[in-house]
């Protein structure tokens, strides 16, 4: 098949952390392996614990200090009254104060109590979803610093993820559709790099979905509903589907075909199938001629490239990240770019579908991260220490 090449097999022994730093979740594990060690939501809770009133009964000193605490991933999303940080947003990561401590800290929470790793005999890969070029430059510079002044790592790689879940199929040219929970975009990959000024991206994803789900079950049936934002993206995981053709959900009736769902509290709710169809259609503009689709991005990229690279990227079309598990999202996305591309191309558009798509880009960091090429990519220790007077080109230079 044109598109795909032989990988190279050396493995090296060292092994390498790889973590993928999603707006929803991070994904985190190690080099060689099939799977992520462990999934976590990139959240961090903060709780205040009033240390005087705790003291009260021992007569302790009533103006005691106030002591934080943190909690990451699913058990921050328990806590009541806590004020809950999520650093990466739109699948940026947000560079003010308390964003940067947040992402830092459930950093180091990663390394020592879910890894149980010392970090700093290690290297590490990470994946990153942002737009390569200038954009990317504060962002990468910061978690460049971070990782070695702080969590003083052996040495790092940063890749852009839509590279690495293309690489995770075998193949080094291709378009990657990533969909995650924050960010959809359409990113061209020749020969293993992706081509900056061909990225085209819409700030619609998996929890936007959410949000519409949530939504019409409000005002389904006129029955009060107040399901959590975790409890209606379970749901939508759970019985949602894209239909074939736009027009079939929208004449989607309440009454046809609805599914059970179990909520927390183990009560059991139907929902019909104008919700399960019509929710994921805001990835397809929902009916509105002017709202970004995915299609239109993936078309914006197509022809962005030159002509003779566009049958590579209809063939090698890698859908990746956990939205596009969605039961229906390729089929229906093969159509929509059947209608839109000429009839020479739209006759080889060929969607890859992999089973384990929604951590297509952690298990690319994975195999890339057991080459024995990957110490030539990485940073060094060294490397850092001579260039950190200039860290913008040492990123610029050393980060794919």
């Amino acid at each position: 098949m044109e598109g795909r090449t032989e990988l190279e097999c050396t493995m090296d022994e060292q092994e390498v952390i790889v973590l993928d730093i999603g707006s929803g979740s991070i994904k985190v594990g190690f080099s060689g392996e099939d799977a992520p060690r462990a999934v976590l939501p990139t959240v961090v809770a903060t709780t205040t614990v009033d240390e005087a009133r705790e003291d009260e009964h021992v007569g302790g000193d009533s103006a005691a200090q106030k002591r934080s605490q943190n909690f990451y991933g699913d058990e921050a999303l328990l806590q009541e009254a806590a004020a809950v940080t999520r650093p990466v947003q739109r699948g940026e990561i947000k560079l003010n104060g308390a964003h940067k401590d947040a992402l830092e800290a459930l950093w180091e929470h990663i390394f020592r109590n879910v890894l149980g790793v010392e970090q700093e005999e290690l290297p590490v890969l990470i994946a990153d979803s942002l737009p390569l070029g200038q954009a990317a430059y504060p962002s990468r510079q910061w978690v460049t610093e971070v990782m070695f002044e702080k969590l003083k790592v052996k040495s790092l790689a940063i890749f852009n993820t839509a590279v690495l879940s293309l690489f995770s199929t075998g193949r080094t040219r291709g378009l990657v559709v990533e969909s995650g929970e924050g960010l959809t975009q359409a990113v061209p990959v020749f020969e293993g790099f992706a081509i900056p000024h061909a990225i085209f991206k819409m700030e619609v994803a998996g929890q936007d979905i959410t949000s519409k789900v949530q939504k019409m079950m409000e005002g389904a049936d006129g029955q009060e509903f107040a399901g959590s934002f975790t409890t209606m993206q379970a749901l939508k995981e759970k019985v949602c589907s894209v239909a074939l053709d736009g027009r079939a959900a929208s004449k989607a009736r309440r009454c046809e075909e609805s599914r059970s769902f179990e909520l927390p509290d183990g009560k059991i709710i139907r929902v019909n199938q104008q919700i399960r169809l019509g929710a994921p259609e805001v990835l397809f503009g929902g009916g509105d001629p002017n709202a970004p689709t995915v299609q239109k991005i993936c078309m914006e990229a197509i022809n962005t490239c030159d002509l003779d690279f566009r049958q590579d990227l209809v063939r090698s079309l890698v859908v990746a990240g956990g939205t596009t598990m969605l039961p229906g999202l390729a089929p229906r996305l093969k159509r929509e770019l059947g209608r839109l591309l000429p009839s020479d191309l739209s006759r080889q558009v060929d969607p890859c579908v992999d089973s384990q798509r929604r951590y297509a880009a952690w298990i690319g960091g994975s195999m890339f991260a057991s080459l024995s090429t990957f110490d030539q990519v990485a940073i060094s220790k060294q490397e850092y220490e001579e260039g950190k007077t200039d860290i913008r080109s040492l990123v610029a230079r050393k980060t794919f």
